[in-house]
């Protein structure tokens, strides 16, 4: 269980990386992406479900990441819970970044809640659900 809690950690981090590097490379963000999440992938980011990899991906490109010059995610309190195939994961975060156009610094914190499954290619997203903290 221990080698399945550190892949989705890794997991975790990687999409973070994603998130953070497509405010200025697009493409390497996608190419980060596109390994991620399973086909049936749903995403709760507060403002509208989110259906597939294809739409989650754009949404983290354009939404989050093309809105600023640059972001950085810093995740912290990982529980980790492994059920056979299926995985839980809570983190908190907090997010900075710095706003296009002259808007300034941001910062956003909240709580990750994601579920995992683990496929013939290693463990993958099967949701995220975000609640932000204002």
């Amino acid at each position: 269980m221990t080698e399945d809690a550190l892949e989705i950690a890794n997991l975790k981090a990687t999409y973070c990386l994603a998130a953070d590097s497509s405010t200025s490379d697009a493409d390497a963000a996608r190419a980060k992406f596109a390994d991620l999440f399973v086909d049936d992938f749903v995403g709760d980011y507060g403002f509208r479900m989110l259906n597939g990899p294809q739409e989650i991906t754009d949404f983290m490109i354009e939404a989050i990441g093309g809105g600023s010059e640059w972001m950085i995610h810093a995740l912290g309190s990982p529980l980790i819970k492994v059920d056979g195939d299926t995985a839980t994961g809570d983190w908190t975060i907090q997010v900075e970044s710095r706003r296009r156009e002259g808007q300034g610094l941001m910062t956003v914190v909240g709580r990750y809640s994601d579920t995992f499954r683990k496929t013939s290619d290693g463990w993958r997203f099967a949701s995220i659900k975000f609640d932000r903290y204002e």
